[in-house]
């Protein structure tokens, strides 16, 4: 969003597109970014892509000739205070003062974030661990190894999801149409896309409650014949990059219910909902129902670092053999300086509770929305 704000809304010029607005600097530099990055780094699917930014500060963006912009995507999700937020800033520079990178080896900040951690998701810090890695991918793929080695067997997926890009998380997720070889499809169980609770748009045209959530009977019942070779259920408390659909906390209460009747580990994929962004430090918490592994990343370090972590059962992550799990950056001292700022940022400040009204005032835009296209999927 460029121009002059001081100006009247009247009197505001129409813009051009951003494709004929993009002036020599800008250009240039993106013809240099295509010259040397290879084809899939080039986001043109994207609608802003083809922009080339310089700076950032708080939720404004500038380009290479000096156009501004509201930055709404926010890295998808991993600068949630804003591009240079001065308290991470701040906390940043003094790590990288004192002490820059170690690989495994233990540091004050890798403690106290693991504990701090563990008390802010509300688990017993006598039973339960914390195993650090980078990026969202690398932790599911983490947690995946986890739940494999303390309970053999097939890991299912949940309706329209998405859990990463690597080789063995893009067999997570649906649709599955650019799938390598290569992906581990012959160990995942992926429940049908439409058996999904999205009650705005109910393939059954039943209205929640009153359904009782008949449009997931099929996925429940999956679970109940292949119980023996079922793993894992992994599973995001709202779909993310797949719509941002928020089914009723009901259905992850009866997911629980069902996969631990049976012995099925929950891992809830809180990369996206998590740490504020739902209004609560995850949305697990907030839908009344707790999870055998949690995975968080993205804002934990507010971009600045890049830090992931699964947080559960001390016996589920010690399944690991010693040794199978390792990564070079995995918890630096200066990605965990940085994100025991977000903590306390989160525990302290309005952040939560700015979320969850802003959220509050989307989803009434999004409701009359519907309404107008849509009047019968509105839940009665």
């Amino acid at each position: 969003m460029s121009g002059d704000r001081n100006r009247p809304l009247s009197e505001t010029p129409i813009e051009p597109p951003i494709e004929t607005k993009i002036e020599t600097q800008s250009a240039s530099w993106l013809e240099r970014f295509r010259h040397i990055q290879p084809k899939s780094s080039a986001r043109d699917h994207d609608p802003k892509f083809g922009i080339v930014y310089a700076r950032g500060a708080g939720s404004r963006l500038w380009d290479m000739d000096g156009n501004d912009y509201i930055d709404l995507t926010c890295g998808y999700s991993a600068t949630n205070f804003g591009h240079a937020f001065p308290p991470l800033v701040a906390a940043a520079t003094r790590q990288l003062s004192q002490l820059t990178h170690l690989t495994g080896e233990a540091h004050i900040g890798r403690i106290e974030l693991a504990e701090r951690l563990v008390q802010l998701l509300g688990f017993d810090i006598a039973t339960t661990k914390v195993l650090f890695n980078t990026t969202g991918a690398r932790a599911i793929e983490s947690a995946w190894k986890a739940a494999y080695a303390y309970r053999p067997g097939k890991l299912m997926t949940i309706g329209p999801c998405f859990h990463g890009r690597s080789i063995a998380t893009q067999a997570l997720g649906q649709p599955s149409g650019s799938l390598l070889p290569l992906a581990p499809t012959s160990q995942v169980i992926a429940s049908a896309a439409e058996n999904y609770p999205h009650c705005a748009a109910c393939r059954l045209n039943l209205h929640f409650p009153s359904c009782q959530l008949r449009c997931v009977d099929s996925v429940f019942e999956s679970i109940a014949q292949q119980a023996e070779s079922i793993s894992a259920v992994l599973v995001e408390p709202a779909a993310g990059a797949r719509g941002y659909i928020f089914p009723p906390s009901e259905f992850f209460q009866q997911l629980r219910s069902v996969t631990a009747k049976r012995g099925i580990l929950l891992i809830a994929d809180e990369i996206q909902t998590g740490l504020g962004r739902c209004g609560s430090f995850t949305l697990s918490q907030r839908q009344a129902w707790r999870p055998d592994l949690i995975v968080l990343g993205k804002s934990l370090a507010g971009g600045i670092a890049p830090i992931s972590v699964v947080v559960g059962r001390s016996q589920i992550l010690d399944a690991i053999m010693p040794g199978a799990e390792s990564e070079t950056f995995a918890a630096s001292p200066l990605a965990t300086a940085v994100a025991l700022e977000v903590l306390s940022q989160l525990e302290s400040g309005p952040w939560m509770q700015r979320g969850a009204k802003l959220g509050e005032g989307l989803r009434r835009l999004a409701t009359d929305a519907l309404a107008v296209g849509y009047p019968e999927r509105i839940p009665k």
